[in-house]
This record gives C-alpha cells, structure tokens and sequence, in this order.
C-alpha cells in the first residue's frame, strides 16, 4: 500500500512538472532564430516568389453594387485586366497580389443586421474570370482577402456602405456567418475551378494592425477591434483555406515586430509590409530568421520607388540574400506616389533575369529582357498637374482612349469626403491613336478642404464606359493649390499626414 502511495506521489510530481514545463514552453517566446525553409513551394519546387501588388484595377474588381459594375468578367474591365496581366507576364512577373472584398463596399452582402447573407450574383463570375485570367498569362495568384478598412471606417457613400464591418469579428455569429456564406463558397469554387490551381496562397487580412486595440492605440478616427477577436477570425479562416484549397495561408503585418502576434494560427508563412517610416526602428536588411518565426518569410509589400533608403532591385536583393521566402513590390496600380510599374519595369526585368530558374515558378517561358513594350490599356490617364496661368488656375492630365471614336468626358471636382454628384465640365471630343491633353478650371476651393477630381467617360449615348475614381487630391493652402501625394486618405473623410503612418493606399 505505502508503495503504491509513493507511486501514485511520485507520478503526481511528474504531472506537475511536466505541466509547468509545458506552460513556459507555451508562453515564452523564441529567443533565439527559428531553422527554416527559406523558400515557398510551387509544383513541388522551392522558388523565391518575386512578386508585385496588382493590387486592384477599380477597388471593386469582384462583386456589384450601386456604384456600377465594374468586376473583372464586365468587358472593359476584363479588357483592362486582360492588358495589365499582359504587361506583367511580358515583365517575367510570375506571381501577382490581388485584394478581392477589401473593405466590403461590393462584396460580401449584408442584410440591415450588418450579418453576411452570402456573395451576389456576379461575384463567382468575376473570382472565375481572374483564375482564367491568370493561367492564359501563366500567373499565379495571392489573393488578399480583406483590408483593415473593413472594420476600422464606418460610412455610406451613394448608397454603398464603406467598412463598418466590426461586428462581424467581435460576434461569434456574424463572424460565422462571414466565414460560412462568403469565405468557404469563395474557397470552394476556387477548390472546384480548373483554373483554382492558380491560387497559391490567400492573405487573410493586409495590416490589421492598424485596427487592433492593444497595437494601435493611437486615436485616429479608425474604429478598433480586440486583438483576440482578430486572431479568432485568422484561425477560422486558415483552417477553412487548408479545408477547401490547397493554397497556404498568410496575414501581412503592417511592420516586421508585429508577425509574432500571428503565430500558432496555422499560418503557412509570415508577412509583413515595409515602408521608410519603418526602417529607423526596424532596418530592412537584417536575416529572416532575426525573427524567431516558426515558418517561411515574406515581404508582402514595399515601395518600389520613393525610397530614400532603397532602390527596388536593392529591396529584391536585401529579401533575396537575408533568407526571405519572396518579395511584392508596391505596386502594378495602385495610383499613388509608390511605384509606376512603367518607370520601374526594366529594373524588374533585369533583377529577375539573372536569378530566373530561382523565380519563375515552374512556368515554361524564357526569361524576360529589357526593355519591355508594355501595351497601353484601354483607357488611360498620366500626367495630372495643377497649372496657374492668366485667366485661371486649371488642372491638365494627359487622356488616352486606345479605340478611335467620339466620346464624352465628364470631370468631377467634389470634396473627397463625399460621392461625386454633379459634372464640373462636359467635354465631346473626338480621339484617334494619339493622346488628348484635357484641363479642367478649378475655382474657389476652401482652405484645408481636400478635393478629389474623378473622370467618367462615356460614348456619345452616355453609356459608360470607364469611371477614374479619384485620380487627383486637391487641397488649398495659403493661396495655393497643391497635388496630395503623401496623404492617407481614408474613404470616409478622415486624412493624416505620412509621417509615421502607413502609406498612402492602406486603409
């Protein structure tokens, strides 16, 4: 009996010690690198994903609404995209970062509860058009699921709600119905898609740091979830990727010290975004593995141009060497002052060309040569400036429609905070081949007020045919009328000054 007692003693001191073991073990953290793949898969091969941000062509690419229709399978849509993933393909880009419900304004829908009701009726059509659009371009695709915008502004423009989303990870039911009548049948389509083999990984959230209590505490107008809820949402959603896909799964932090608060989701790699903001606190060209991550490493984001710190093939160069799993330029389309994939193309070119069998994914083609001809899309705007001259202060932009013909061109200078209503200035023009040098005459603008100036062009029957949402921020100060570049421009009116913020197109 006194044997067993000792027994029964000495196995409950064991218990003890292996919980209090397995409990450092649990919340330590790793102090010292983690030894892993420096690579990511693709038929079976390991390759440096050396990628770019598409990452949207309209900021509604999939899905309807009451803006219009504008989803990658509407004809100038797809014409468009069609161009751009030319571009891309001919460029030897092999893998592109495209954002499919980004603040929820299109898609998924909801219903007066703020609960998911499912995905409308073009949405599957346009997720079938970009998987198509992919392969006949030999490209593979990382999707990004959502943006911190979807929760962290909250406004209804022209009838279209912007982000206001929060509920929908604070709640268990609406997270659920979120993740069960729209992720898991985006999932399952693509799972089921002959193209769905284009898709090699989803980023669940791009920066949602920017919305996270306990990360950004900062009072900024931005509405702010748990952490916990957010790292809730993430698990649910990798484990329904790995379900109905063979994708991996990622969420991109919006700096390198905050990957850590991803770990133990069942995420397949790390993300994060790098801006110069970033670099005094934590400098770009240091190991992956300086980390103490648990899985691959990718720098899901960075400018590749207007860097004070680094050129683009400098920032490929740091990712390749340190041990980074891949690299995604900012970007194809972005409109903003962080990259022209024009004026950027023939570096790509060159820093690809001589790693190609390191980064062209198991795909067939030769590697790329510069210079590159990139082919114009159908619709087209460069050049936009503000011009004082005698009779007036005007802006001028550079218009070019790739099909000959009479169109109308209506401008819209509206405060950036509301939808365009009325047009400022109609003009009928006729084009050929070459490019159209418009202007629009600015007056008054109140002072510290941003304006946007949008442009909608039409046939002659007023049928549309492409809308440019946006494409100058106007604000007056001292007199004078400047472009906003580095501004963050939230879509519900809110704006800070890039000093310490994130870059210009985050939300």
């Amino acid at each position: 009996m006194r044997q067993r007692q000792r027994l029964r003693i000495v196995l409950a001191v064991i218990m003890a010690l292996v919980a209090v073991v397995g409990s450092v073990l649990v919340v330590r953290p790793a102090t010292r690198p983690v030894a892993f793949s420096d690579r990511l898969h693709v038929g079976g091969q390991p390759y440096f994903w050396a990628g770019v941000n598409y990452p949207w062509k309209s900021y509604q690419d999939f899905g309807t609404g009451a803006w219009g229709y504008s989803g990658v399978a509407e004809p100038t849509s797809a014409a468009e995209i069609g161009a751009d993933f030319a571009n891309l393909a001919a460029s030897g880009v092999r893998v592109v970062k495209w954002r499919v419900f980004n603040d929820g304004r299109y898609s998924p829908e909801f219903d007066a509860r703020g609960r998911v009701v499912g995905l409308d009726d073009r949405f599957l059509a346009d997720l079938g058009a970009a998987l198509e659009m992919a392969r006949r371009h030999d490209i593979y695709l990382v999707f990004t699921l959502f943006d911190s915008g979807f929760w962290t502004t909250d406004c209804a423009q022209g009838g279209v709600q912007l982000g206001g989303h929060a509920d929908s990870l604070r709640h268990w039911a609406k997270r659920y119905a979120l993740l069960n009548r729209a992720v898991v049948p985006m999932l399952r389509h693509i799972g089921q898609h002959p193209a769905g083999d284009r898709v090699l990984a989803f980023e669940i959230i791009s920066e949602p740091e920017w919305g996270i209590v306990e990360l950004h505490a900062e009072e900024d107008g931005r509405v702010k979830v748990p952490l916990a809820d957010v790292r809730a949402f993430v698990k649910e959603v990798a484990q329904a990727i790995h379900r109905h896909t063979s994708a991996l799964a990622t969420v991109e932090a919006n700096r390198a010290a905050h990957m850590v608060h991803w770990r133990g989701l069942g995420l397949d790699y790390y993300s994060f975004s790098w801006y110069d903001w970033v670099e005094p606190f934590e400098p770009l060209d240091r190991p992956a593995t300086a980390f103490g991550l648990d899985r691959p490493v990718v720098l899901g984001e960075f400018p590749s141009q207007g860097s004070a710190y680094y050129s683009l093939a400098q920032i490929y160069d740091i990712a390749y060497r340190q041990g980074y799993a891949g690299a995604f330029a900012w970007s194809y389309g972005g409109g903003d002052q962080f990259g022209r994939w024009d004026q950027v193309v023939d570096d790509f070119v060159r820093w690809v060309n001589g790693r190609w069998e390191s980064v062209k994914l198991a795909g067939q083609g030769a590697a790329p040569t510069a210079p590159v001809a990139l082919q114009p899309p159908p619709y087209q705007f460069q050049n936009v400036q503000v011009v004082d001259e005698e009779d007036g202060r005007w802006l001028q932009a550079d218009v070019h429609v790739k099909q000959p013909g009479t169109y109308r061109l209506q401008w819209f200078l509206h405060e950036a905070a509301s939808a365009p209503v009325d047009a400022s200035t109609e003009l009928t023009l006729p084009f050929s081949e070459r490019v159209r040098r418009l202007r629009i005459q600015l007056g008054d603008l109140t002072e510290g007020r941003p304006y946007k100036v949008s442009l909608g062009i039409f046939d002659e029957g007023y049928t549309l045919l492409k809308w440019f949402e946006g494409l100058a921020v106007l604000k007056a100060e001292d007199g004078t009328v400047r472009l906003q570049e580095k501004v963050l421009e939230d879509p519900c009116g809110r704006r800070a000054e890039l000093d310490g913020e994130a870059p210009g197109h985050t939300s």
